[in-house]
């Protein structure tokens, strides 16, 4: 018997064929692989959200009157703005509990209030009502605990540290965050990052433009009608609690669910 031994090649269109394919898979397969991770890392910072939703309430079953009386432990006079607070939470903005700034080449910053933010509103008679809790968060009570309790630390010590007598507390950092100096066209200022990551998503870590975008995180009850519990939202700067910051992969990051990104910021 004669023995037959064929070795046969791939022809160079086949291989073209095959590179073709490939060249097709990776475009969609790959962009999708990536984002699949994005987009878990955003649900574990939403899911950071619904942590401090949680202790907040259950910071209110123990101190319940935190809610009823503004009682600021910072520059604002009691009298003044003992209504404020309730008006806030009932409010479409609700009531800051702190700012963070997004910036394309540094890393986040984390504020107590900011004049570009929601820190006041103007109601149909012109009346201003301050929309921003940081004044009631020193270095104990109900909001720092929450704050520590939802392991946000050094979140609770930049607001405690920068609404201190001593205005300059904050610049030289502390035990839970770092600061460090920037400047623009305004001026310097000094940009305060918890040393444990806040976030973990690149789309509440890195802005879009060389700039401050500012988000709010507030607070605002559930039912207004029925004031017993907080829902936590981030929303853009201006925006309400139907305006929540959407990231580009959909995901919605309040508490109140997808109904929390149902408006359009106007």
């Amino acid at each position: 018997m004669k023995t037959i031994n064929s070795k046969k090649g791939i022809t160079l269109m086949e291989l073209m064929v095959v590179i073709a394919i490939m060249g097709v898979l990776s475009t969609v397969a790959m962009p999708k692989m990536f984002g699949a991770g994005e987009r878990a890392r955003e649900k574990i910072d939403l899911m950071k959200l619904y942590d401090l939703r949680n202790a907040i309430n259950l910071a209110l079953i123990e101190d319940i009157g935190a809610m009823e009386t503004y009682d600021p432990v910072y520059g604002v006079n009691r009298a003044e703005q003992s209504n404020n607070l309730n008006y806030a939470l009932s409010s479409d903005k609700g009531a800051t509990l702190f700012v963070i700034e997004l910036h394309q080449k540094y890393s986040i910053n984390v504020q107590g209030s900011h004049n570009d933010a929601n820190n006041s509103f103007k109601d149909d008679k012109g009346k201003n009502h301050i929309l921003n809790v940081c004044q009631m968060i020193g270095s104990e009570g109900t909001f720092y605990s929450a704050l520590k309790q939802a392991n946000f630390d050094g979140v609770a010590d930049i607001i405690a540290d920068r609404l201190s007598n001593n205005v300059n507390n904050y610049k030289n950092g502390g035990a839970t965050y770092t600061a460090y100096p920037y400047t623009n066209k305004k001026g310097t200022f000094y940009r305060t990052t918890p040393i444990k990551p806040l976030f973990q998503s690149r789309a509440l870590n890195s802005g879009k433009i060389d700039d401050n975008t500012r988000y709010t995180v507030s607070i605002r009850w559930t039912s207004p009608d029925d004031p017993y519990s907080v829902e936590v939202f981030l929303s853009p700067n201006g925006g309400t609690w139907e305006t929540a910051y959407m990231s580009d992969n959909g995901t919605c990051f309040s508490t109140y669910g997808r109904k929390g990104c149902s408006s359009k910021k106007k």
